[in-house]
């Protein structure tokens, strides 16, 4: 199987506040022998939200409306949204099929043979019943598809900031566990997840900063597992404590942090400002 090229937006490098997260993942990525490139033609360095979302290992993508609300009904922001087909000029890209709807990228995380999104979908296609929505999205991701609950303290409502696969089959749910003022939420999500994945919890064994969410939102590679960092050096309380656990959640991988404090702030870190690009596969037949 061939191992995706890892893209990141033109605009993570020439965004002053974002140039040193850019050069650490580049030189990470040099370092562990992985592709990577930048996209050109992209209005923000989101570029998970916006780019066309894997399907298949092989390489097979689907296309979607990318109009997120949190962007469109500010006027001064819309300027921001990327037209998702610009975005893919050059690349050459097996996307068969075309949801025809409103969907954000970061509300979207394959675990096996199921799709994970929160149920800010329905609020994005009001045009849509609830049930043909679902009927639809099953049929264009080729998936079961699993709604969880929006955690309306992510504006965007992503739920790759809420779970994320692990390399063994099983989910790992963010540190909610821990968050005692929103325990009936957790539990709301436990038993919507526990239905369909085997799922661990994300914890920790020291006092939890508040961006401390950030961890989950790390960028798996085949040989490494780069994490978002809280400090500089990597040596708070928190970044330390991630560290350690991550390292047993993925053994045999190398843990690299990186600090992303510039992304963090905007509610964001490194699988938000990543994309796997497989370039189409297929062989063209010679004919006679």
């Amino acid at each position: 199987m061939q191992h995706p090229i890892i893209c990141t937006s033109s605009y993570l490098r020439t965004t002053k506040a974002t140039a040193g997260v850019a050069q650490e993942i580049t030189r990470a990525l040099e370092q562990l022998g992985i592709e990577h490139m930048e996209l050109q033609n992209t209005n923000d360095y989101w570029c998970r939200d916006y780019m066309p979302v894997q399907l298949f290992e092989d390489g097979t993508y689907s296309r979607y409306t990318y109009r997120p609300d949190y962007l469109w009904d500010d006027e001064k922001k819309r300027p921001y949204i990327t037209n998702q087909s610009e975005a893919c000029k050059g690349l050459d890209l097996s996307t068969p099929t075309n949801m025809g709807i409103i969907f954000d990228g970061g509300n979207y995380v394959r675990c096996n043979d199921k799709v994970i999104m929160t149920d800010k979908i329905f609020m994005e296609n009001p045009q849509w019943s609830a049930e043909d929505l679902l009927r639809h999205l099953h049929q264009a991701l080729c998936a079961e598809v699993v709604i969880i609950p929006w955690d309306m303290r992510d504006p965007c409502g992503h739920a790759d900031g809420m779970v994320a696969p692990l390399d063994d089959g099983r989910l790992l749910l963010n540190n909610y566990v821990q968050d005692k003022q929103n325990e009936a939420f957790y539990k709301r999500l436990h038993k919507i997840l526990d239905a369909h994945f085997d799922v661990v919890d994300l914890s920790f064994d020291c006092k939890l900063e508040s961006d401390s969410w950030c961890y989950l939102n790390f960028l798996n590679l085949p040989n490494a597992l780069l994490l978002p960092a809280l400090s500089k050096n990597f040596d708070c309380a928190n970044d330390k404590e991630a560290i350690r656990v991550m390292q047993c959640l993925f053994p045999g991988k190398q843990i690299i942090p990186i600090y992303a404090k510039p992304l963090i702030k905007d509610d964001g870190a490194l699988h938000c400002i990543t994309w796997e690009y497989i370039p189409n596969q297929q062989q063209i037949m010679p004919t006679n």
